[in-house]
């Protein structure tokens, strides 16, 4: 009964289209390698071009579709990114003394991955993420749902000054959008649409 039971649910998976994420790419089939050099920073931010770079080469190795690798001799496309902007607004305030308590960031990032004889594969010019963070221990980073993930205790906090915690949440602001850059520039670029 079990394996007609696998059979039946094999067929069924295999006729509806259902494949699983780096099972698949919409790649031509003689794109195997993809070289990923340091992406470009065009912004004052510092490090955001290593962080974006290392997360687009994990998330590229993780899936298998293609071999990054290191040289673009050994490359059958390149892709090539640039940030080209890191904009920080004020999302919440409070009412008495206008402080900022959370902040939207959105990262602007140019992609194209381009076969290494030239043709463009893939290309988009203005690939936007955002993340939200808080900006004061007392009421945002304890509230957050990053917090309860993180190893910094409540206990921690008493330790640092505002500014010292609201710059380390910038910063894992900063690692999440390259991530889910790194994301969306893998699901646009190589994963197949569903």
């Amino acid at each position: 009964m079990r394996i007609i039971l696998f059979t039946l649910l094999s067929l069924i998976c295999a006729s509806c289209g259902y494949t699983f994420q780096g099972s698949g790419s919409i790649l031509p089939p003689d794109v195997q390698k993809i070289n990923i050099p340091l992406a470009e920073n065009l912004t004052s931010q510092p490090g955001v071009s290593l962080q974006l770079t290392e997360a687009l080469r994990d998330r590229f190795e993780r899936y298998g579709v293609v071999v990054v690798v290191d040289t673009l001799g050994e490359a059958d496309a390149v892709l090539n990114t640039k940030v080209l902007d890191i904009n920080q607004e004020a999302r919440t305030v409070t009412a008495n003394t206008e402080q900022a308590l959370q902040y939207e960031t959105v990262m602007t990032i140019a992609a194209e991955l381009r076969r290494t004889s030239g043709p463009v594969l893939w290309r988009n010019p203005q690939l936007m993420v955002s993340k939200d963070f808080g900006s004061t221990s007392d009421v945002v980073v304890t509230s957050s749902s990053d917090f309860a993930s993180n190893s910094l205790s409540a206990r921690d906090l008493g330790a640092l000054d505002s500014r010292e915690v609201s710059r380390g949440q910038e910063q894992q602001a900063l690692e999440d959008l390259a991530e889910q850059a790194a994301q969306n520039i893998y699901n646009e670029a190589v994963a197949p649409d569903f």
